[in-house]
């Protein structure tokens, strides 16, 4: 059996109320992964006593409080959480993460300075419909992946990304370029390579000149 195993769960009133089904995986350490759905605050209180866990990946109803259960996870390296009510005000596990992905309308730019907390952080998802973007210079030096989907999001933040040096990939949903963007993502410098437009329509030529006269490829995609 491999070290990465996965098991999805559905919680639903017995889980979460009871905490049968998760009492029952407490001693099942071969779970290093788990993909929890409709996750309440009692779920993740059970699942903070796995501290063996490896990949934890929560969408629910959960709340910032929930999170601060998930104190126990010492092993965690990749986290998602994914909840329409939780804020930001929590610490995730002091643990050696890598990746972390943040998702919730109420998110605001403080919800991003828990990421300092990780510096061999590889990947950040970071998906608000309250941020403007001033949260990332927050982000660790080390981030090679980055994704964001901010509704609100003020270009003129995104020159904090001249502090990562290792960015190779950034991604945005939702956001069209325009020539302000290009220009500033072509002047950032550092490794970064690639630039993604998720859910957007392809713009003209003359609106991506600088990203790819910077030697950036670039790829765009309609709506689903």
């Amino acid at each position: 059996m491999g070290e990465m195993q996965s098991v999805e769960l559905a919680a639903d009133a017995e889980l979460a109320y009871t905490g049968v089904w998760m009492g029952g995986l407490r001693g099942q350490r071969m779970f290093r992964e788990l993909d929890l759905t409709d996750a309440d605050d009692a779920v993740l209180g059970e699942v903070g006593a796995m501290e063996w866990l490896r990949v934890l990946k929560a969408r629910g109803t959960f709340t910032d409080a929930g999170v601060r259960r998930l104190a126990g996870l010492r092993e965690l390296f990749d986290l998602w959480l994914d909840s329409d009510a939780i804020q930001g005000d929590f610490a995730p596990p002091d643990a050696p993460l890598r990746v972390i992905s943040l998702t919730g309308q109420d998110l605001d730019d403080r919800s991003l300075r828990l990421t300092g907390r990780y510096p061999d952080l590889r990947v950040v998802r970071w998906s608000s419909g309250a941020a403007s973007g001033d949260g990332l210079g927050w982000l660790p030096l080390g981030v090679r992946m980055l994704y964001l989907r901010l509704p609100r999001l003020d270009v003129s933040r995104l020159a904090a990304l001249a502090q990562l040096p290792h960015l190779g990939t950034l991604t945005f949903s939702g956001t069209p370029p325009t020539a302000e963007l290009s220009s500033l993502l072509a002047n950032l410098g550092g490794e970064l390579s690639r630039v993604d437009f998720l859910g957007v329509e392809r713009p003209d030529t003359e609106t991506l000149r600088p990203l790819t006269e910077a030697g950036i490829k670039v790829n765009t995609a309609l709506p689903v």
